[in-house]
């Protein structure tokens, strides 16, 4: 019956060009090895190398299988690598839901580091408003959520304030605030506004909408797309809006009211009693230390 170390020593003789190498790669005698590839022909009936020349060259069989052993000896690492994540206690999957006016550039690297530091972990990573995020959190249907805070949600799930994000008015430069310095909120009345909110029409209450004149969706991404098409004004995250500004297809609105940059609180909210392993406990303090600085900006 062939065996792994057969098929290794196969794959290494046909990459590496030489029984010898392959002796030299895996640390034994040159016996060992061409009695091996020998006994693996036997095994399979059928003959993987040409000896007639100088260097072993493969044979049109051995050329045929060289890929399914290949590919056998890499699913057996894989087995390995899933053993030893178990063994770990690691998690098999996590579902994560994150604002997306929360989705840094730097949130998106933390997300790619999980990858390569958990290969083995299945993620389902969702974007939802805040509101929505919370309800989810509450009722147990998600991992971790990264939200703007919700003080309905610090009731019910258990939390963890983890920093704050600049959030600024902006518009088309071609809508009518653009022009005007805003002393009031009364002066915004008479402009719709664009704002976010869930699934349950609820929004949140930290970027509360200004103006009766609103239109609603569900993500700060729609929100710009309807703002440059001139459709209202809105309260973004700066950091979405920062690149836009410089191509000149968003502008800042001017408003005396705010005398510092409006900061809205940042929570990283998760089911009360939800069990935190490897992985979970990895991001967390990933993510936190996103947010953990001067507010992002």
């Amino acid at each position: 019956m062939l065996s792994l170390e057969q098929l290794h020593m196969f794959v290494l003789s046909a990459e590496l060009g030489s029984f010898s190498a392959c002796a030299r790669k895996m640390g034994k005698v040159q016996s060992a090895v061409s009695h091996g590839v020998s006994s693996l022909e036997i095994d399979l009936g059928v003959t993987l190398f040409d000896r007639t020349t100088r260097s072993p060259t493969l044979t049109p069989a051995g050329h045929r299988l060289l890929a399914e052993a290949q590919a056998v000896l890499s699913q057996s690492g894989q087995i390995e690598k899933i053993a030893r994540s178990i063994n770990l206690q690691e998690e098999s999957s996590l579902l994560v839901a994150v604002d997306d006016g929360l989705m840094h550039p730097l949130m998106i690297d933390v997300i790619k580091e999980l990858g390569e530091r958990f290969a083995h972990l299945q993620l389902d990573l969702q974007m939802m408003p805040s509101t929505d995020i919370g309800y989810a959190a509450i009722s147990g249907e998600l991992d971790m959520g990264v939200m703007f805070s919700e003080l309905e949600v610090i009731r019910q799930a258990d939390i963890s304030y983890i920093g704050q994000v600049e959030c600024i008015p902006i518009c088309h430069p071609d809508f009518a605030l653009a022009a005007q310095t805003v002393s009031s909120t009364s002066q915004l009345v008479a402009h719709r506004q664009i704002a976010i909110r869930g699934r349950m029409q609820e929004e949140s209450l930290q970027l509360i909408s200004l103006t009766p004149r609103v239109w609603w969706c569900s993500s700060h991404a729609q929100a710009l797309a309807l703002v440059e098409q001139q459709a209202g004004w809105a309260y973004v995250p700066a950091f979405l809006a920062t690149s836009l500004i410089a191509q000149g297809r968003l502008t800042k609105i001017s408003v005396a009211f705010d005398h510092k940059t409006w900061t809205v609180p940042v929570d990283v909210v998760f089911p009360k009693g939800r069990l935190r392993g490897p992985a979970f406990s990895w991001l967390f303090e990933k993510i936190r230390g996103v947010f953990s600085g001067p507010p992002l900006a």
